[in-house]
């Protein structure tokens, strides 16, 4: 393996959170001025401003959210707050087994809110006098019940045959980026195959196992799935992770899903591609402060690899820890701006040229220097993004690299050279 990997710019133009910091001030001071209604409004407004206006009733009492493929209704009523959100239906078959893993939810993933069973039905329920509406306390149970249901109604769907109560509204990918999605993922798996089996002809498991853990992230950032979709990468994220089998067998483990994703028809994969409104953010707001504590061993290695001048180390370690940092956070745009920049520039660029690309943009970070780069992607029409990108989907992997970066080459309005693998 003689160059990085292929960079694509994410589906969506912008990873910044949608958090709004100064309500959450504003909702715990009300709450210890013991202005509960307020403290209450403020929660809301932090998660995102549009809440109220767009989901509440004209009294204010009430508020229907959607969050993914469940909806939480939040109801103000005799000084009580109720939460609950309807969750799933009972099968007519396997519904034992069903009800098994309901009950493993609440004793384990639930710690405040519950699910329970009316008619047939499962809700997810909470209620408290208003006085009691911390807003620490009802952000965690807002938290927990978006996290939980989100996730186990597409998993129970698929395992017990249960039907969603609330049909999620979704927004799917249109033909063009459905295309595209799909042809980057199998570029991707094909593209991180190849490596693999580079790195385990010389028993190099630690470079393998970096290609699959950067690939599995790379996919989550580009494609931005939802459904089963995601829980599938999500889990095979964390299982890639497990320290406690030998490392050869991670890696094994690994490539088999990826060659299950290779496998994957457009269809299947399209089912999960879409858009949809949430309520708790699935990630943590990036901070300045937290992504440098957290790249600063990483950056320091990757220094001492380039003035080493073991190049691929340096890139590995930089794309696998970018691709993490959006794993975990929805980054500010500033970041994201330079990132994406020295992502493109170092896409599919043999090791010695993509190093100091990637070097710098990290120690950009690290000084807090973020001044705003020029990313051509960051104001694109992504119609035109994706339609660029199905016309660079054809011929065999090294072709469609080398049709990518082209088509990059030339937004960036420059030449870009390719080395195959």
């Amino acid at each position: 393996m003689k160059q990085t990997l292929t960079f694509n710019p994410s589906t969506i133009s912008s990873t910044e959170s949608r958090i709004n910091v100064d309500a959450w001030d504003v909702s715990t001071e009300a709450f210890d001025n013991k202005e509960y209604l307020k403290s209450l409004y403020a929660l809301l407004d932090y998660l995102n401003p549009e809440f109220r206006t767009k989901y509440g009733n004209v009294q204010g009492n009430e508020f229907c959210i959607p969050h993914g493929s469940i909806v939480v209704n939040l109801k103000l009523d005799n000084d009580r707050l109720y939460i609950n959100a309807p969750f799933l239906l009972l099968p007519e078959k396997n519904r034992i087994p069903l009800l098994r893993q309901v009950a493993g939810l609440n004793m384990n993933n639930m710690d405040i809110a519950q699910i329970a069973l009316k008619d047939n039905q499962l809700y997810f329920e909470y209620d408290c006098p208003i006085a009691l509406v911390n807003p620490w306390k009802i952000y965690y149970i807002l938290e927990e019940i978006c996290r939980t249901g989100d996730k186990y109604d597409d998993e129970f769907a698929t395992k017990f045959g249960a039907e969603r109560i609330y049909e999620p509204k979704i927004t799917p990918y249109d033909a063009q980026t459905v295309e595209a999605v799909y042809g980057v993922i199998q570029l991707s798996c094909e593209e991180a195959l190849e490596a693999v089996k580079y790195f385990e002809s010389g028993r190099e498991y630690g470079f393998a196992w970096n290609i699959i853990a950067t690939t599995l992230r790379k996919i989550l950032y580009y494609a931005h799935p939802q459904g089963q979709l995601l829980n599938d990468l999500n889990k095979a994220v964390w299982e890639h992770d497990r320290e406690d089998i030998p490392l050869p067998e991670v890696v094994v483990q690994g490539k088999s899903v990826l060659e299950k994703l290779q496998k994957m028809t457009k269809e299947q994969a399209a089912e999960d591609l879409y858009f949809v409104e949430t309520f708790v953010p699935s990630k943590r707001r990036s901070i300045l402060k937290n992504i440098q504590e957290n790249f600063e061993n990483i950056f320091d290695r990757a220094t001492s690899a380039l003035e080493q001048e073991d190049y691929m180390a340096c890139c590995m370690m930089i794309v696998y820890n970018f691709y993490n940092m959006y794993f975990y956070n929805n980054v500010q745009d500033d970041i994201n701006n330079l990132v994406v920049t020295a992502m493109i520039q170092a896409s599919a660029k043999p090791w010695e040229e993509a190093a100091p690309i990637l070097h710098g943009a990290m120690e950009n970070i690290m000084e807090g220097n973020l001044t705003p780069v020029n990313n051509p992607f960051a104001n694109m029409d992504m119609t035109a993004y994706m339609q660029a990108m199905r016309q660079g989907m054809q011929g065999n992997m090294a072709e469609i690299a080398k049709n990518i970066q082209n088509m990059m080459a030339s937004m960036l309005g420059g030449n870009n050279t390719n080395n195959s693998n």
